[in-house]
């Protein structure tokens, strides 16, 4: 079984936790009306 270093780990975590809130910002913006034309969000495909 393939072992992956914790701190590994962690950073790969934290990446997706960020582009979970980036796409969560964006969508927000867009139901403003602050981000013209459309957005295609990836929610739930931060680790795909």
């Amino acid at each position: 079984m393939l072992e992956i270093p914790k701190e590994k780990l962690l950073w790969i975590y934290e990446t997706m936790v960020k582009i979970r809130e980036h796409e969560e910002r964006v969508a927000e913006l867009f139901a403003q009306g602050k981000i013209p034309g459309f957005v295609h969000l990836y929610i739930g495909e931060e680790a795909v």
